[in-house]
């Protein structure tokens, strides 16, 4: 029996020091009691207890050794990820007072790595897998992404990066109350990827107003494209928030909005967004309850079904959307709520948008519209919605294959009965990923000097393996042209989509001055960037022309990017004054996408074979916004009021075609939006599928339908005509004008 104690004893002295030198190489902390860390680490079972966790992770104070330095460097995820994953700051490796083993507050010291990756000119902040507690407010700082490892909750529920949230809900974040923060604020180009939220003290049983997981205030830098992407939040209260308080209270506004594959169970909101003042993108939005259902983790409690289903039929609403303009949503999945989706009055204007593949399951209501547009409304193309429609509203809803069950109310076009299930737009679809290696171009940061000849090394070095060519945040300026080869990435500081933001103009940037003049000739002349190789490809970096600002006596350039090989693609970037954008016309497989831009007379000439472009947008602010150090401009403007008689009318909304389509097979053009152009899809000898798309204030046609055949679904417009039809055929459904609700399905020339 001694023997068998002293065995037993030996083995649990040799588990208790496992269990306390199992940290994460770089987590800092203070011990302050190591035996009461390791013995509060654990969760009643829900035989046991309460609906209370009673583990406690702050028993333990986190150190902050860090440098403040950027590292570039690659990262290797546990789970499968569309683009090499590069950080620039790893808290857990740099010193920040932070711990992925849910131990101690790591609130400070992530918002410390944030700042720090800020103040070194943006970039990614990456938290590898495990868990991270946190119990206050997190700061995203402009052109910075928080970045996480992510497991599809569809897929396995071993999760990756868990936030876990500690946040105390004030009084003020009950129901009906107006709700201005997260626990994440978002700042503008930049965002939050790949990661998942948990609240270890929400309870079905005793319910905690929490405040939002995902928010933007829409003030100064947090104003445009903030991203929510690849996120799952297990039990949330409400889920991602925007400008929710009234512009005459100082609510601000937000643009460009991009949520993309979020999930969660929600027990009062997924969202509640307003007051947007340019499109924003949503797809893979999937709200259930089944996230939090069927949630496993050490300290991860599931909920009871027949309590949580209780619950969100009675309390939950699945989207509140308020005051969007034209927004884009294709995907959504939306089950067991007392509302799917409700359209709510808004802070400045009213609710127009598009949403498409649809399916709204056990919910008591399934749409509910409150306010809408009374010169038009919104379109839905199919889907199911279970729960009805109910539209208090003056404005349309217009539906196309889209089968509803329960009562319809109010002003609902279901003329269109045509079925659209063999049109296939695949939201999932992305690029070939580069091989995992890395190599850093450490150039003149300044914009002063050329440093084409340098980065062309370094893209031909990269040649030999493949991989990315990683240019961190600075302004690198451009005198010659320079060729991406096979296989090759040009990548710059940003993991999300960036535009310049108030007042601020830091990542990367690259300042091209070749090929500006009256002498370029965009048919004959090498682009800038040509992506000579297979799957060459640019990703988070923005281009801009210093001195082809409107004002200049020749606006002329040559192609800002071109491909020469199938497999090419252009992703998370920004073109600024180029006449002519990007012109991938021979190359199948080609991919775009998040590319914001302003282009004088082309934006994108697209052909081959099965080439995608989506989730971009073209609008002259980005010209008037651009925030470079204004000694580089030239022939610049600098008044937005005067951007109708300097831009528009004189210029875009006369000349600029912004798709031109030749010889290409099978495009899909989807969740795109233009401000200001003559044309969006100009189709020659074509076949595509053009879905979810809108153009106001257009200076001549919406499409131009020469020879080919295109088949366009969920069109929204204002201003000009929608169709010019000069031969080929041209299939138009679910589409709606402002003035002009009753526009009907059309087939022409078939």
């Amino acid at each position: 029996m001694k023997k068998l104690i002293t065995t037993l004893c030996l083995i649990c002295t040799i588990l208790m020091l496992t269990g306390l030198w199992a940290c994460s190489p770089g987590t800092n902390f203070t011990n302050s009691s190591e035996e009461t860390a390791e013995s509060n680490d654990r969760v009643l079972s829900s035989e046991e207890t309460s609906d209370e966790v009673i583990f406690d992770p702050f028993t333990v104070e986190l150190k902050d050794n860090s440098d403040g330095k950027s590292r570039p460097r690659l990262v290797k995820t546990l789970y499968p990820t569309e683009d090499v994953v590069i950080a620039d700051i790893i808290p857990t490796e740099d010193g920040y007072a932070v711990s992925n083993n849910g131990v101690g507050d790591s609130t400070a010291g992530l918002q410390k790595a944030l700042n720090d990756c800020f103040n070194n000119g943006g970039g990614t902040v990456y938290l590898p897998a495990g868990e991270y507690a946190v119990k206050g407010k997190i700061s995203l700082p402009p052109f910075v992404t928080l970045r996480g490892d992510w497991q599809d909750p569809d897929k396995g529920t071993d999760y990756g990066t868990v936030i876990n949230v500690y946040t105390e809900p004030s009084a003020d974040y009950a129901k009906g109350k107006t709700v201005t923060e997260g626990t994440f604020m978002l700042g503008g180009s930049g965002g939050v990827v790949g990661m998942t939220v948990y609240y270890p003290r929400q309870s079905v049983n005793n319910v905690k107003p929490y405040p939002f997981a995902f928010y933007t205030d829409g003030m100064g830098g947090n104003y445009m494209l903030s991203t929510v992407k690849n996120v799952t939040v297990i039990n949330g209260y409400r889920g991602i928030g925007a400008c929710c308080l009234n512009p005459a209270d100082g609510g601000g506004a937000h643009e460009q909005l991009t949520v993309e594959n979020f999930k969660g169970t929600f027990l009062y909101c997924g969202t509640e967004v307003y007051n947007q003042a340019d499109v924003g993108t949503w797809q893979g939005i999937s709200i259930s309850n089944k996230y939090w259902k069927e949630a496993k983790g050490e300290r991860i409690k599931a909920a009871k079904a027949e309590a949580l289903d209780a619950y969100t039929k009675e309390n939950t609403v699945g989207l509140k959307l308020g005051d969007l303009e034209w927004t884009e949503f294709e995907d959504l999945k939306i089950s067991g709520c007392k509302i799917g989706i409700e359209i709510l009055k808004g802070k400045r204007i009213q609710f127009a948008g598009s949403l498409m593949d649809v399916e709204i399951l056990d919910c008591s209501t399934g749409i509910q519209l409150r306010d809408l547009d009374g010169r038009w409304g919104m379109l839905i193309a199919r889907g199911t919605i279970e729960g009805g429609i109910n539209n208090k509203a003056l404005g349309t809803v217009k539906l196309c294959d889209v089968k509803v069950t329960g009562n319809i109310k109010g002003k609902v076009d279901q003329t269109a009965t045509d079925s659209l299930s063999s049109f296939v737009v695949d939201s999932n679809r992305s690029y070939v990923k580069p091989n995992s290696v890395l190599y850093v171009a450490e150039l003149d940061k300044t914009g002063e000097s050329d440093v084409s000849v340098p980065l062309q090394a370094k893209l031909n070095e990269a040649e030999k393996t493949g991989g990315v060519v990683y240019l961190p945040a600075g302004n690198y300026r451009l005198d010659n042209p320079i060729s991406v080869p096979t296989g090759v990435e040009l990548r710059g500081a940003s993991s999300t989509a960036g535009r310049d933001q108030g007042g601020m103009s830091i990542g990367t940037v690259i300042y091209c001055y070749y090929g500006d003049g009256e002498e370029a000739d965009p048919e004959r002349d090498t682009a800038l960037i040509t992506l000579s190789g297979k799957n060459a490809g640019i990703n988070g970096l923005r281009i801009i022309y210093p001195e082809n600002g409107p004002f200049d006596s020749d606006l002329t350039t040559t192609y800002t990017v071109r491909g020469a090989a199938e497999g090419v693609y252009m992703v998370n970037s920004m073109i600024s004054a180029s006449a002519y954008g990007v012109d991938f016309k021979d190359c199948d497989s080609h991919f775009i996408k998040k590319v914001t831009t302003c282009c004088y007379y082309n934006t994108y000439r697209l052909g081959g074979k099965n080439g995608m472009l989506s989730g971009c947008l073209q609008n002259g602010t980005v010209i008037y916004r651009t925030n470079i150090n204004s000694g580089f401009l030239k022939d610049w403007p600098t008044n937005e009021a005067m951007i109708w008689t300097e831009l528009f009318n004189p210029i875009t909304r006369a000349e600029n075609k912004y798709i031109i389509l030749e010889g290409a097979e099978n495009e899909t053009v989807f969740n795109t939006f233009i401000y200001g152009p003559c044309n969006m899809v100009v189709c020659n000898d074509s076949t595509a599928v053009i879905a979810n798309v809108g153009s106001d204030n257009i200076g001549g046609t919406q499409l131009v339908m020469n020879s080919g055949s295109m088949v366009v679904i969920n069109s929204m417009r204002y201003n000009g005509s929608s169709y010019k039809h000069n031969g080929g055929v041209l299939e138009l459904y679910n589409r709606i004008t402002i003035n002009l609700k009753t526009e009907k399905t059309e087939i022409l020339g078939k």
